[in-house]
């Protein structure tokens, strides 16, 4: 897809680039680039490159204001990050990643990076296991398939068997804690938000720095996540 080619430093690409990307005539691309245009998907900048457009924008305003499990987790993250410190994130599971879609920082909050719009693969911290734990078998076996190595090295499973045993007492648990591995200074703890059939729509999660976590807190954030992923859950159940 056109707009996928638009991350990270490719914030302008010419028409060739882009042709050249899809693999499709200089032709077709043009009247590809002009519907996108005439959609404000797109914008024409110096010469024959083109950048995202507004209409991007505005489809993020109408996601934060109308996406379901933003309207009914959002008031959890606002809560969470006034009782702790830390970041609360509401993430969306798409594809092989997951997409946050919602961040809150408790008032002395230092730590900056991962935020809204921000994407990362499904391998490896809270939110990634947990989306794992509620994967398919199908796709449980894939995702192994495709990185057995890394998941082995890192104590995940040196068979899918045993990476499969990890991933049903996560799901049985509805909740994961991880340190130091998103962030080396941080700890991950994350709850899924299920839809209906227990479809994995996404996760709530709270980073913390590990030096601030003494048993008695990390016992609270755990029991205040994991009651969050409960609760929205049931009401995203019984919204469909």
């Amino acid at each position: 897809m056109i707009l996928d080619l638009f991350r990270g430093g490719n914030a302008e690409l010419t028409t060739e680039e882009i042709a050249a990307s899809l693999q499709i005539p200089l032709s077709t691309c043009y009247r590809y680039l002009k519907v996108m245009s005439d959609l404000g998907f797109l914008v024409s900048t110096s010469g024959s490159g083109y950048s995202l457009g507004p209409k991007i924008i505005l489809l993020g305003y109408h996601l934060q204001q109308n996406d379901p499990v933003i309207l009914v987790a959002r008031e959890h993250a606002d809560s969470i990050v006034r009782s702790f410190k830390g970041t609360a994130t509401i993430n969306r599971a798409f594809r092989q990643s997951f997409i946050c879609i919602y961040v809150r920082h408790s008032r002395h909050e230092t730590r900056t990076g991962f935020g809204a719009g921000d994407a990362m693969p499904i391998l490896s911290g809270a939110n990634a296991m947990l989306i794992q734990a509620f994967l398919s078998r199908h796709l449980q076996k894939k995702l192994y398939a495709e990185n057995e190595a890394e998941l082995a090295a890192t104590g995940r499973g040196k068979t899918f068997e045993e990476f499969k045993q990890g991933l049903s007492a996560i799901r049985q648990a509805r909740l994961c804690v991880v340190e130091g591995v998103v962030r080396r200074d941080s700890t991950g703890i994350a709850a899924p938000l299920l839809g209906p059939k227990n479809q994995i729509l996404g996760t709530f999660s709270f980073s913390i720095l590990t030096e601030d976590l003494t048993p008695e807190i990390e016992d609270a954030i755990k029991l205040r996540v994991h009651e969050v992923g409960i609760r929205v859950s049931d009401i995203l159940q019984r919204a469909e």
